[in-house]
């Protein structure tokens, strides 16, 4: 009969082989538009438009190695579509806030939201503006690097209805619904207001859940040490 330590000796290093394999087969970035803020209605914008990109990937996405981003609306017509700048890199988990009007968008946006968030990565763009009415937000890859005409990849897309009565509030991709203060994202309003009283609503940088990936990487350590622990014995 195999010793019980033998049979756990073997479990542990058959897992370990099956996780590394899982961990090289999915270390990879994934890139998601998780919330798109079209403006404040009525009164006047507390900021340019903005939308946020999260790495819910293992890896990190780095321009100088995949690519740059770009994105454009609705339309959908990558031959119109803009680059994202000011943002090099996102790692696992990670997101970057993206905000029309050049730099000084990105300042004014890290202005209005550092007294009442942690700030993410802040980047800008110079692009279509998102409407009220409804808009898209579709993100691209540019495939040829380091130097050449952009081929461009749709990475993500994602839109968002009619804002009606909820303006100055975020579109919340995740939820489906624009932003709450206290809502499952843990939304916040923005201590400034506009003329009409009304201030920004959003959560901008907010941690998400591990995707199962990130949790598979994180069992790969757990049994390393706890198998690591039992062959000193």
């Amino acid at each position: 009969m195999t010793r019980p330590p033998l049979m756990a000796a073997a479990l542990c290093a058959a897992l370990a082989l099956l996780l590394t394999i899982e961990r090289k087969a999915d270390a990879q970035f994934n890139l998601q538009i998780t919330e798109i803020w079209p403006g404040n209605d009525p009164g006047n914008n507390l900021t340019e438009d903005w939308f946020e990109v999260t790495n819910i990937g293992s890896s990190a996405w780095t321009a100088a190695t995949h690519g740059d981003l770009y994105w454009e609306d609705v339309s959908a017509n990558p031959a119109l579509a803009v680059i994202l700048s000011g943002v090099a890199s996102i790692g696992p988990n990670q997101s970057a806030v993206f905000v029309n009007g050049g730099a000084a968008g990105a300042t004014a946006w890290s202005n209005l939201w550092d007294d009442v968030v942690t700030l993410p990565l802040v980047g800008f763009s110079s692009g279509p503006g998102l409407g009220q009415g409804g808009d898209t937000v579709n993100l691209y890859l540019d495939d040829v690097l380091p130097v050449g005409i952009p081929t461009l990849s749709l990475l993500d897309s994602a839109g968002y209805p009619d804002a009606g009565t909820t303006g100055g509030r975020s579109f919340d991709v995740g939820l489906n619904a624009f932003s709450t203060v206290g809502n499952a994202s843990g939304a916040v309003a923005t201590i400034v207001v506009n003329d009409m009283q009304q201030p920004a609503i959003g959560s901008p940088g907010r941690p998400l859940v591990p995707e199962p990936t990130s949790i598979v990487l994180l069992l790969a350590g757990i049994v390393g040490v706890a198998c690591g622990r039992r062959n000193r014995r």
